[in-house]
This record gives structure tokens, C-alpha cells and sequence, in this order.
């Protein structure tokens, strides 16, 4: 039976062999042979690295996706460098934005569904309200310069002073009527 761990577990080595394949593609001795599928050169580089980030999402659940993103361009980067030591190869800044053209349409693309998820759920909310209820972020305290001029309000002072768990689960799940 098919779950979600046998799709990551795939799509890990599906990436581990992506970059390998690519890494061997624009390091090895055949220059040009993207032309042999109809591409060019930059068309080749952000399909790859567009490709390779894609997967990555589906490897690495858990990790953020503007992480992933940064690793691949930095891969990128790394693959221009090592170019530099290689007889037949060149590095050029123009792969690289290549590079990072494909890992920002891919990294976009992925942001559409979250902003679609807002829509549906806090559609008429601001984006500073959404982030203000944002649990993950856990609560923000002010500098003690800024609580100085501007000190917080009663009720901010009692909801900032730890409770006992059962007052607390009492807060987050209210008796039914």
C-alpha cells in the first residue's frame, strides 16, 4: 500500500540521481549536448535546477521551502566555480541567473497554493492579522525601550504570565454547551 513515507523515500533518491546526472552533465566533456534535446544552454539550466528544487520539496517535507531554494541556487553557484577548473567548461554568470530563474518560478509556484489556502480560510484578514495568529511564530515581547514609552495594556501583562495547563487547555477547548 502506497503512503506518503514511500513518496519521499522516492523522491530522495530520484534527487540523489537528478544531481548527480546533472553535476555530471555540466562538469563532464560533452559541451552542447543539451542542443541534442532542442534546448539551449539557459532553457537547460533553469529546467534543471527548477526540476531539482521541485523534487527536493517532495523530499524534504519538513524543511522550508525557501531553505531548499537557497540550497539549490547555492548548488548553482557551486557547479559555476567547479567549472572554473575544468578545460572545456566556462563559468558564466548567466547559468547561474539561469539557475536561479528556475528555482524562483518553482519556489513561486509552491507559494500560490498557501496564498490560495489564506484565501479560502482568512479571506477578508490582513496579512498582519493572519501573521499576528500565526501560532509558529509564539509570542513576540517588545524591546524594554519600547515597553518603557509605550507600556502594555493590563490585560497583555495577564495573558504574558504563565498558567497552569488545565487553565490553559480550558482557554483552547472550551466546554460544549
Amino acid at each position: 500500500m502506497l503512503t506518503p513515507n514511500h513518496v519521499v523515500t522516492t523522491a530522495r533518491a530520484v534527487l540523489v540521481a537528478g544531481a548527480l546526472t546533472a553535476a555530471v552533465l555540466m562538469l563532464g566533456p560533452w559541451p552542447g549536448l543539451e542542443q541534442v534535446f532542442g534546448l539551449s544552454d539557459k532553457a537547460a539550466h533553469a529546467l534543471c535546477f527548477g526540476g531539482l528544487v521541485a523534487i527536493s520539496f517532495l523530499a524534504f517535507p519538513r524543511m522550508r521551502r525557501n531553505d531548499l531554494a537557497l540550497a539549490a541556487v547555492l548548488l548553482g553557484a557551486s557547479v559555476e566555480v567547479a567549472q572554473l577548473f575544468t578545460s572545456d567548461r566556462s563559468a558564466s554568470i548567466a547559468d547561474l541567473m539561469a539557475d536561479t530563474v528556475g528555482v524562483a518560478v518553482i519556489l513561486l509556484a509552491s507559494h500560490i497554493e498557501t496564498l490560495r489556502a489564506l484565501a479560502r480560510q482568512r479571506g477578508a484578514a490582513t496579512f498582519v492579522e493572519i501573521a499576528a495568529q500565526d501560532r509558529r511564530r509564539g509570542a513576540r515581547r517588545l524591546a524594554p525601550v519600547i515597553q518603557a514609552v509605550f507600556p502594555p495594556a493590563a490585560e497583555a501583562v495577564e495573558a504574558e504570565r504563565p498558567a497552569s495547563f488545565a487553565s490553559r487547555a480550558a482557554r483552547r477547548f472550551p466546554r460544549r454547551a
